[in-house]
């Protein structure tokens, strides 16, 4: 049987073409990952919002797989109506399934305690206004943002030589688009980086960017995964994608009550 150790019940946007690639990589042996999709036709705050229909749709089709946990993986997605609003995905999924749940912001929050950033920059393929909503978001968790810079996407692009339909920029963009914007974005009181967006592929630098910055390196994904592992109760150590899951995880540390909906 697949996913004897664990099971992942992932929700990403339609159009996403990196986070599955990305959690097959990081995923322990044992542990399967089984994925729902919901429309997101651009990355605004007003089309974000209305994919929360989106989100409750889709778990409660994927919940028949009878996963460990259900990821709501769009970072933008579960933080952009502010303080709490990951929560209430979570608390509603459960309702919806009985099944625990977490949201890519949640696990943001919850690897930057973990690894005891206190003041992080942040680099993202989005817009200004999708930033402010982040940085906001993250301010109001304790944590200060010494700076946060974007790329300016929010719409599907239509001439992708290779694509027939409109597909995402982001997911066409070379992990090393990320590293060079995660260095720009580093600021010297910064104890933490973050590259947001589930999208953005990066798990090929990270640990690259830790040897160069010296600073522990956050990704939506990567940390995705480390809240689905703590989720399903795995400590098992996981190299080559950062600092967080190669020790922190392992370590699980204490419920700091950022924990997954039960």
């Amino acid at each position: 049987m697949y996913g004897w150790k664990g099971r992942i019940g992932l929700l990403i946007p339609h159009r996403n073409t990196t986070t599955e690639p990305e959690l097959y990589r990081m995923c322990p042996e044992g542990v399967s990952i089984h994925t729902a999709r919901m429309v997101l036709k651009e990355i605004t705050p007003d089309a974000l919002v209305e994919m929360e229909d989106e989100i409750y749709k889709a778990a409660s089709v994927i919940e028949v797989v009878n996963p460990d946990v259900i990821v709501v993986c769009c970072t933008s997605g579960s933080f952009v109506k502010g303080f709490g609003y990951d929560k209430t995905i979570m608390e509603k999924i459960t309702s919806i399934t009985k099944l625990p749940a977490i949201t890519t912001s949640t696990a943001v929050i919850d690897a930057l305690r973990c690894l005891k950033i206190t003041k992080v920059a942040i680099a993202t393929p989005f817009t200004d206004e999708i930033n402010k909503k982040e940085s906001d978001f993250i301010e109001a968790h304790g944590i200060h943002v010494t700076r946060i810079k974007g790329l300016g996407y929010s719409k599907p692009v239509t001439d992708y030589p290779l694509a027939s339909k409109p597909v995402s920029g982001i997911g066409l963009l070379h992990p090393a688009v990320a590293y060079r914007l995660a260095l720009d974005v580093n600021t010297p009181d910064a104890d933490g980086i973050f590259i947001s967006c589930a999208n953005f592929r990066t798990i090929e630098i990270i640990e690259a960017l830790e040897e160069n910055t010296g600073k522990p390196v956050i990704t939506s994904n990567q940390a995705t995964m480390a809240m689905a592992m703590k989720a399903m109760g795995l400590k098992e150590r996981i190299k080559g994608f950062g600092s967080l899951l190669a020790d922190v995880v392992s370590k699980n540390p204490a419920d700091n009550g950022y924990a997954a909906s039960r």
